[in-house]
């Protein structure tokens, strides 16, 4: 691996950061790190530290101008999501490195302005409900198809989200000004998957798809995440649409994830997309432990301008047959978090990650969406068997 002279800018140094921060530190870069807490556990690798909030971008600009740069800043960068990637966005401008005009980052912050924008490019996306004045006729009857999903037009985690599964639900939620902050949109049923890729000089490059579980409706909480997906065929098709979404909203360079909805016709319908790593332990764990790919060492090279070109990600490493990243959920009566349940694997399977997510005697009330979820494990097996059986074979034992 080619050493570097030079310094790189962490925007975030807490634990998701860290593999971002390590992949510098492996080049032999200087790394400063922006983080607002003085505990955040990616500071301690670092060599400057500037403590501000990711999302004061130009705080930290300024913070920069009083940085001493013995070594030349190669790159910015950030695991984190929303604001923050506007900060880098920021930031690579103001400071003449390398990454996504800020148009495009701040488009990514509107859900339904983003999904205007691609379907002008012909990209399917779920069909938005407009709410206008009521019609004249008191006898037409609705053209509504339910359910219909209200999610917030910012924010993450399945946080918000309202499924209206009548007209009366329907007009009670509309009613007055309480849904200028949600997106509206009829339910699209099929299978999820998640892309990820990265962009380099407004090109897509696609890393891997991944199946997606949830648990529906209403709360289409994250339970699994499983390689390689079952759709791999639609690989073709997939980073065609995702080329179409970077052009659209003019993305230059760095990280890319997108979630679909594949129909029973094939389809592929999308949810979600942001110039982003993306989370739920995708490029930390289950790529290097399925594939053995190092998505941050990538990341590194992408964001500093370095040549690369990453592959699709096909071959499983070790004879693995499928590998999962998997959640457990508090049972529906459970009011406070216990300790964190176990997990035995077969004789083909192997244990790779674990983590309690909800600290033991922490109340579990006013909790929504993934933030829900208490522990989290990954898994792979050598077993040949179908990805919905083993899953439904994990998900047994984690319940006994």
């Amino acid at each position: 691996m080619k050493q570097l002279h030079g310094s790189y800018l962490s925007i975030g140094a807490g634990e998701n950061q860290i593999p971002l921060i390590r992949a510098a530190k492996a080049r032999g870069l200087k790394v400063i790190a922006v983080d607002t807490n003085p505990m955040a556990p990616g500071l301690n690798e670092c060599d400057i530290k500037i403590l501000e909030s990711t999302h004061e971008y130009r705080k930290i600009l300024h913070a920069m101008s009083k940085v001493p740069l013995p070594y030349k800043l190669l790159g910015v960068g950030s695991r984190s999501y929303g604001k923050a990637v506007f900060t880098v966005s920021y930031l690579a401008e103001k400071l003449k490195l390398r990454g996504n005009p800020r148009e495009s980052t701040n488009l990514f912050l509107d859900k339904e302005k983003c999904k205007l924008t691609v379907s002008k490019f012909g990209i399917p996306v779920p069909t938005p409900i407009v709410i206008n004045s009521p019609p004249k006729a008191k006898d037409k009857k609705s053209e509504l198809s339910f359910p219909i999903i209200a999610k917030p037009k910012e924010g993450s985690g399945k946080k918000g989200i309202t499924v209206l599964e009548t007209e009366a639900e329907f007009k009670k939620f509309t009613k007055g000004k309480t849904n200028e902050a949600f997106l509206l949109e009829t339910y699209t049923p099929g299978d999820e998957v998640t892309v990820l890729g990265f962009v380099i000089n407004k090109r897509f490059y696609l890393i891997s798809i991944t199946d997606k579980i949830t648990t529906g409706i209403p709360e289409f909480i994250e339970i699994a995440h499983i390689a390689p997906s079952i759709h791999l065929r639609m690989a073709g098709e997939l980073k065609m649409i995702c080329q179409s979404i970077v052009t659209a909203t003019k993305l230059k360079t760095g990280p890319f994830v997108a979630e679909f909805k594949i129909t029973k016709n094939k389809e592929c319908i999308l949810m979600e997309a942001a110039p982003e790593v993306g989370g739920e332990y995708l490029a930390d764990q289950l790529l290097p432990n399925h594939y053995g790919y190092d998505y941050f060492k990538d990341l590194l090279s992408v964001t500093i301008g370095e040549k690369t070109r990453p592959d699709f990600l096909k071959t499983a490493k070790q004879g693995f047959t499928h590998s999962a990243i998997v959640y457990t959920l508090a049972h529906s009566k459970q009011k406070k978090m216990g300790e964190m349940v176990t997990f035995s694997p077969t004789t083909n399977e192997s244990v790779f990650f674990s983590k309690q997510l909800i600290e033991t005697g922490s109340n579990l009330d006013k909790r929504e969406g993934n933030h829900k979820r208490t522990s989290v494990f990954g898994i792979n097996t050598k077993q040949t068997i179908g990805a919905k059986d083993w899953l439904d074979s994990i998900f047994n034992r984690l319940e006994s």
